[in-house]
């Protein structure tokens, strides 16, 4: 690793990784020798040296001797940028966290094809897939902004639905269900969760032949008049070759798009020149939400659409079956231009009216993968294709689906060969064709007859599913949404059918070996999809044919309301969990962030989407607590809402939680939870200035909302504390810290909201980094300049979330006084519960600092990293400003914890920074493994520390040797002179979520 980036030392606590093409400063890491060897493993130096990359960076890319591997900054880092320089906001470089999935899950793309989530690797910046949209119930599309790709830290489970979907993903990864995006190490058997029916097709990579060439163009406009009279050829074809259309490949990016317009045309769409050499039309009929998803890809494919049309017309038919007179309101939208016209006949659409005319599909269409033929025959069935609908008084089988369409006399032969051809190409998509029939349809005025032709498609299940759940329709929200209700539905009916074969067979058995009757074997079996009847049957009578569905079993009708409800008409569907079982995983997993506001995909066909510590003295000795200590623990488990998802008795309106974000720490203190002494000593007086709620997303209001005043889950913790040992008497005393107390430390943070206003602005990063011309050699770092309106709106953000998790520790503190005060029956007088100080480790600030001999303002980025601030500094309260910041740096729940305080090295080396905790080293599912077997509640009892937790879980995840040495952590930076010891902490009781 030294070796790799030439890391070079510069003394016994500095390395550095000096400057290499694209790096804009150096990389200095903190540590010694050994701790060297450590980080080696994760690859942390290459975060450092990536941040180096950052535009606006000054002096130097940071990282405390806790550091370790993070999103975009390892987990430990500093940065400041300046923004006179260009300097730049990173999301990554305040806090993120990740959660997985297989890279072998399928991710949908938004045309119709599946790809290993692995496989966007190298691709994902120009591909967009398919998500929810919550608020408008629909399916629509996104662009990828960002992936991921890591070993897992946490548990990996593999979960199994009732119509046999499955999916691998880690215990953190949140699926969408109808209590909203749930982690799914939340989720049990019995719970729903949402699935899209739709599997469309494997994607394979188009060749690069031409399909359609210069000559072929030139020849088809000299065939349809079109010569260089006016310039009318020369201009179609520059409009071709300017759209990047001409010549046209198989890998052509428009060719998706045109495949989908192609079809529908063949079906309810129309190509006519005006007057024959003029301008040329294409039409599309159908209703008007269909017809906004046609005009979207002409757009893509360089065009413009017209507005969608209304007219009502006037019908009169004679079939062979009788006279119809109707009035209809028919909505129609169009392309104006030769050159889309010309386009799509060279492509092989007919021109002119279909029904009187020879036509069929093109050769080339049949040489195109898979992928490229299911959107045609999908925009073909979106016109033609009937509805699935189940048959009258049988709602539980369906009518078997038609293809229909018209000819004249004389051209019915080719229309016979055309749907000839469509099943030709269903049968690759294992879909049958039971027949092609034709009828006389009805005779005109001049005695010319018009034929219909139907080509109906097998009623099989198997079939069924087939042409749903793979080929599907496109521009055509009903039948797409009817089609994915009969995908579940035909499964669930399958099951069904399957279930009562296996009783039958069962029932025989019974009967056979154990002389029992129908009554007996039907209480025996107790299956809900059979009766008594049914048991009669199977072992008296004898089944002359296979099981089916019984008539009181389902009905799709009812089906369809109860498993899209709350899901509108997406396609959506709940399915219920049957299995969730840990399996063991060694290979990397993969996520995404999303474009789209409510950040979500689909994969293997599921719907998948600021922190800081304070430190309180008491008045207390060990001996005021050590009987009481277990019921004290006990009473703050009870009061403080801990674990993930924990939520709080405090529900605020969202009018109200507004202010909670605008004001901090001080909204708590003057609706009586806690004193003004509380706001001196937290860091910015426990409100941040610039922030605005109303840059804060609604998603992450709602995710905040019942969240003040809870611990959260993972690291997080309420920890009482001895003070084991005191280095620095004089700072110690101003502090109120003394040898032998009993102290208390949280350690929460903004929870669900800041992770969500962090994921919200990440997601407009990634175009910004585009639009400000910004290089980096890793996405996850997508940033945004200081002074941008996007830098700005983040700022301002984030500071709303710092100032919820400032509320949130006041919150937990006054409950945690209110507990200590009932069980020891003291009053606050005598507990003397105060703040010694609040510090956060998970933020970005504009702060004063000399650069280069001069004051000037710069964001510093703090990343696991805590502000030391020396004496004398403006920032600091008054009761400080003599010996300098209290800084907070936690162990693990079975070893030290310190209080140290800031120096003026730190000031001037590290931005008045150095180390947060002793940083993790193990990951999650790593420490689960190796705990397994051990009493590790025992262990640490034994060492005199009592542990509650919300799971087992959490205490093996947490466990001491999860974590590095933090007497070696807390060595390097006093070495490093970036802050100095004042005193040792050693833990009684912890409460983990």
């Amino acid at each position: 690793m030294p070796e790799e980036f030439n890391i070079k030392k510069i003394d016994n606590y500095r390395w550095e990784i000096p400057k290499s093409e694209g790096m804009r400063v150096p990389g200095l890491l903190y540590a010694d020798e050994k701790m060297l060897k450590t980080v080696e493993k994760d690859r942390t130096p290459l975060q450092v040296k990536n941040v180096a990359y950052l535009p606006g960076i000054i002096k130097y890319s940071l990282a405390m001797p806790d550091m370790h591997w993070g999103y975009g900054f390892c987990i430990g880092g500093v940065a400041a940028t300046d923004p006179d320089e260009g300097g730049v906001i990173s999301p990554g470089g305040i806090g993120y966290d990740i959660n997985c999935l297989s890279g072998k899950s399928l991710i949908l793309h938004s045309l119709g094809y599946t790809l290993r989530i692995e496989e966007f690797e190298k691709l994902w910046f120009e591909e967009k897939i398919d998500c929810f949209n919550f608020k408008s119930e629909n399916l629509t599309s996104t662009a990828i902004i960002n992936f991921l790709k890591r070993t897992p830290q946490n548990r990996v489970y593999k979960v199994t639905t009732k119509t046999g979907q499955n999916i691998i993903a880690t215990e953190d990864h949140p699926f969408y269900t109808r209590d909203g995006m749930i982690p799914l190490k939340k989720l049990r058997t019995g719970n729903e969760v949402a699935i899209y029916p739709f599997e469309g097709v494997p994607y394979k990579k188009p060749g690069y032949e031409v399909i359609v060439s210069e000559k072929q163009i030139k020849e088809l406009l000299l065939k349809t008049g079109k010569d260089s009279r006016g310039q009318g050829l020369e201009q179609i074809i520059s409009h071709l070759k300017k759209r990047k259309l001409l010549p046209l490949r198989y890998d052509s990016p428009q060719l998706p798009y045109l495949l989908k317009i192609m079809g529908y045309v063949f079906g309810d769409g129309n190509i006519h020149f005006v007057k024959k050499r003029g301008k040329g039309v294409t039409s599309f009929y159908g209703k008007p939400e269909d017809l906004e998803e046609i005009k979207k890809d002409v757009s893509s494919i360089g065009y413009n659409c017209s507005r969608v049309y209304f007219r009502k017309r006037d019908h009169k038919i004679n079939t062979s079956y009788a006279k119809y007179e109707f009035t209809n309101e028919e909505t129609h939208c169009k392309v104006v231009s030769s050159s889309f016209a010309i386009l799509l006949i060279s492509l092989g659409v007919p021109l002119g009216r279909k029904t009187t005319q020879d036509y069929s599909l093109p050769n080339w269409l049949f040489k195109a993968p898979l992928w490229q033929k299911r959107l045609f025959l999908a925009g073909f069935f979106g016109a033609e294709l009937s509805t699935p609908k189940t048959m009258l008084n049988h709602d539980y089988n369906f009518y078997c689906p038609i293809i229909s369409m018209n000819k004249k006399e004389g051209f019915v032969e080719s229309g016979k060969i055309f749907l000839e051809q469509a099943s030709s190409l269903l049968a690759e998509f294992g879909v049958k064709t039971q027949k092609i029939s034709q009828r006389t349809e009805y005779v005109n005025k001049e005695g010319k007859i018009s034929y219909r032709l139907r080509s109906t498609l097998s009623g099989q299940a198997e079939s069924l599913i087939n042409l749903y759940s793979k080929v599907g329709f496109e521009y055509n929200k009903k039948r797409r949404f009817l089609a994915n209700v009969a995908v579940q539905f035909l499964k669930l009916k399958q099951l069904i059918v399957k279930n009562r074969k296996e009783v039958a067979i069962e029932a025989l058995e019974l009967k056979k070996e154990m002389g029992i009757g129908a009554k007996a074997i039907h209480k025996q079996i107790n299956s809900p999809y059979v009766n008594l009847r049914f048991i009669e049957r199977s072992i008296y009578e004898g089944r002359k044919t296979e099981p089916r569905v019984s008539f009181d079993c389902l009905s799709f009708e009812e089906f369809l309301k109860k498993h899209t409800e709350g899901l509108g008409y997406s396609g959506m569907l709940w399915d219920e969990i049957i299995s969730k079982r840990l399996v063991n995983f060694n290979d990397y997993v993969y996520d995404f962030t999303v474009e789209h506001p409510h950040h979500n995909f689909i994969t293997n066909n599921f719907v998948v989407s600021n922190c800081g510590v304070r430190l309180m003295r008491t008045n207390l000795t060990l001996p005021d607590v050590k009987d009481k200590l277990r019921h004290l623990l006990a009473a703050l488990f009870n009061n403080i809402p801990c674990g993930l998802g924990s939520t709080s008795s405090l529900k605020l309106p969202f009018h109200e939680l507004k202010q909670v974000l605008k004001k901090g720490a001080k909204w708590a203190v003057g609706r009586g939870y806690g004193s003004a002494e509380d706001l001196e000593r937290t860091e910015d007086y426990g409100r941040m200035e610039g922030a605005d709620p109303e840059k804060v997303s609604q998603r992450a209001l709602k995710r905040g909302k019942n969240q003040l005043g809870t611990l959260g889950s993972g690291n997080h913790f309420l920890e009482i504390d001895l003070v084991e040992e005191i280095y620095l008497p004089q700072v110690a005393e101003v502090f109120g810290i003394a040898r032998n107390q009993i102290v208390v430390t949280i350690h929460c943070g903004s929870r669900g909201l800041g992770y969500q206003v962090c994921d919200d602005h990440l997601a407009r990063m990634r175009h910004v980094v585009d639009k400000y011309h910004i290089s980096l050699p890793d996405r996850q770092l997508s940033c945004a300049p200081l002074t941008s309106p996007e830098g700005e709106d983040y700022f301002a953000g984030m500071a709303a979330a710092a100032n919820y998790a400032w509320t949130n520790r006041q919150i937990i503190m006054h409950w945690t006084r209110e507990v200590f005060q009932r069980v020891l029956n003291l009053s606050p007088r005598d507990l003397g519960m105060d703040l010694i100080y609040d510090v956060c480790h998970n933020i970005g600030k504009f702060e004063d600092h000399l650069v280069n001999g001069k004051k000037r303002k710069i964001f510093v980025h703090r990343k696991g990293a805590t502000r030391a601030f020396p004496a004398h500094h403006p920032l600091l309260p008054s009761v400080y400003q003599s010996v300098g910041q209290p800084v907070l740096v936690p162990g693990d729940m079975g070893t030290n914890s310190y209080v140290m305080v800031g120096t003026p090295q730190a000031m001037e080396e590290s931005w008045g920074s150095t180390c947060h905790g002793a940083g993790r080293m193990m990951s999650r599912s790593r420490a689960r493994k190796v705990a397994r077997g051990r009493a590790l509640e025992k262990e640490l009892e034994d060492k005199g520390i009592l542990v509650m937790a919300k799971g087992r879980e959490t205490i093996a995840e947490e466990m001491p040797e999860s974590y590095k040495d933090v007497d070696h952590v807390v060595e390097i930076v006093e070495k490093a002179n970036l802050s100095r010891k004042v005193a040792k902490l050693r833990p009684l009781g912890v409460i983990k979520g």
